[in-house]
């Protein structure tokens, strides 16, 4: 039995509710503001002070406010108990909150106690939701829809922001184009938030000038995830495009919209992979070499050493064509203040690798070509024109394919966030081998990775030496096999009840499903956050009225 608390209790639990919506891709200190508002509604929503004050209308004044003390906490208590007695009747709500509850049976086996609060802390989210949300009234479809587009909208803004940023070259790395929150958040944000705005186009009544600025919104977004350069958002819209359209074969009777279903799939399919594959190929495939008509000497007439082999190809050019080290070192240390001592130093390498990038030769007339915010570039060490200029798809490949040669060579993942993914993984294999059944605990993950690190004497730096990114993996580590178990099973359990397979869950649960293959998703603030309020708010804060339209 819900606590009744009228329109305007309704009004301030909608704007909790929204702000939570806004802040989720801005702001951790509002995220948390916003939660600790949510949980005061949920304690005083319903709490009735007009008849508590009416009935000691002739009491003496201290004891009318003692009274009224009194009875406010006897309210508030019987709010409270109403409340979670409708929380503990929610069989969904419960499974939810296990998940939570998982880590404090991980207390029992941890050591590390300091680090294991921390981590209750960061993951309360996933308590506090459940609890909220499901013993609460549910919205109407207007109220619903509100909140979803004050996200959509604060996610737009942020894109903006974006977009100002990398028009303005204004980063020396596309995640800095997040402005608030990790990049890979925001993009799970963004990737949400597209599949939402197609949800509208397709289901809702709009104007057509509703529906015209929802397209524009579309395909802005889509071109922000390019230039963030996420490669797990860009996989998991092509997933689950391509697993809607196969539905929509399935489900559709009509002929022709099967039939140009098929061909929408086999278009982007082949597309997916033929562009990779001629980027690689483009990329791999250098500039075909006749040495009798390679100039000898610079314009200053210094030699230049030609070496094809030690330092490879980068995108479909040989860094080792013409290298004058001495005249280029001598022409770098007299625009930058940044010196260059020796061919040996990062530097150096980074330089010849811009300078190929550009099409330029490594001398003093290549370095006379370069802009005041090359050298900037440079400086700040970044290899590549294009990773500045051109960032999407294609750059981040190229960076891919940079990093694999020298993981390849070396044996070092410093650098790469892909080859780090790989160390990790091994680190966390090697760490579920020891403690397979129920792991080592909540506040000993750090300790077990540092320990494994350790051990093997890792190449990674210390401050590349983390965890899994892999929330599988990363519960694995920490509760074991029956851990994982149950984690899955608390993940996909709302999908039991019909109400909850429909398209806004579904589609959410799979971005999620999917993005924590390649990241600890609950194991920082926004993570835990965008995961555990929307798991919550689909499920709980939806009239079933309009659940499956």
């Amino acid at each position: 039995m819900k606590v009744e608390y009228g329109k305007t209790g309704t009004y301030f639990y909608l704007v909790g509710l929204i702000l939570i919506g806004i802040f989720l891709p801005t702001s951790k200190f509002g995220l948390s503001v916003s939660q600790f508002y949510l949980l005061a509604l949920w304690m005083l929503l319903g709490l009735d002070m007009r008849s508590i004050n009416k009935m000691y209308t002739e009491k003496p004044f201290i004891s009318r406010i003692l009274y009224r003390i009194a009875f406010s906490f006897n309210g508030i208590w019987s709010i409270i108990k109403t409340r979670f007695n409708d929380f503990i009747h929610n069989k969904i709500a419960v499974v939810m909150v296990s998940m939570y509850l998982m880590h404090f049976i991980g207390l029992i086996y941890t050591s590390d106690f300091q680090y294991a609060f921390k981590d209750l802390r960061i993951k309360l989210p996933l308590l506090v939701f459940p609890l909220i949300l499901s013993s609460m009234k549910p919205l109407n479809r207007k109220q619903f829809d509100t909140v979803l587009w004050f996200f959509i909208s604060s996610v737009f803004f942020v894109t903006i922001l974006a977009a100002i940023k990398f028009f303005r070259r204004d980063f020396v790395d596309v995640r800095e184009l997040s402005v608030f929150v990790s990049h890979i958040r925001f993009s799970l944000c963004i990737v949400f938030s597209i599949f939402i705005l197609g949800y509208y186009f397709l289901k809702r009544n709009y104007r057509p000038l509703v529906k015209m600025i929802i397209i524009f919104m579309i395909l802005w977004m889509l071109w922000q995830i390019m230039i963030l350069e996420s490669f797990i958002g860009i996989l998991i819209i092509f997933a689950l495009c391509v697993t809607l359209t196969l539905y929509f074969i399935f489900k559709s009777k009509n002929i022709t919209a099967k039939i140009s279903s098929v061909v929408v799939i086999v278009i982007i399919v082949f597309l997916s992979i033929y562009y990779p594959h001629k980027v690689i190929r483009d990329y791999k495939t250098p500039e075909k070499i006749v040495v009798e008509q390679l100039d000898t000497h610079t314009e200053l007439g210094n030699p230049y050493t030609f070496d094809t082999l030690r330092y490879g190809v980068e995108d479909g050019r040989y860094v080792g064509l013409y290298i004058s080290k001495y005249e280029l070192i001598k022409a770098w240390n007299s625009r930058s203040e940044k010196k260059i001592k020796h061919e040996y130093q990062y530097e150096y390498f980074t330089l010849i690798r811009y300078l190929t990038s550009k099409d330029l030769r490594k001398d003093a007339s290549g370095i006379s070509k370069l802009t005041e915010e090359d050298i900037m570039n440079i400086e700040n060490g970044i290899a590549n024109y294009n990773y500045i200029e051109n960032p999407g798809l294609k750059t981040r490949i190229m960076k891919i394919l940079v990093a694999y040669n020298f993981y390849k060579k070396h044996q070092v993942a410093n650098g790469s966030s892909v080859f780090q993914r790989v160390e990790y993984i091994k680190a966390s294999l090697n760490i579920i081998k020891k403690n397979p059944i129920l792991g080592v605990g909540t506040g000993d993950i750090s300790n077990a990775f540092n320990d494994y690190y350790e051990e093997t004497a890792s190449k990674l730096n210390e401050e590349n030496r983390l965890r899994s990114h892999n929330q599988y993996l990363a519960i694995t580590v920490a509760f074991g096999i029956i851990g994982l178990l149950w984690y899955l099973f608390s993940l996909l359990y709302p999908l039991s009840e019909k109400k909850n397979r429909n398209y806004l869950y579904i589609i959410f649960l799979a971005i999620m499903l999917l993005s924590m293959l390649t990241e600890d998703t609950l194991e920082t603030q926004i993570g835990v956050t965008l995961f555990a309020f929307f798991n919550s708010f689909l499920v709980f804060a939806n009239d079933r009225k309009f659940t499956n339209d």
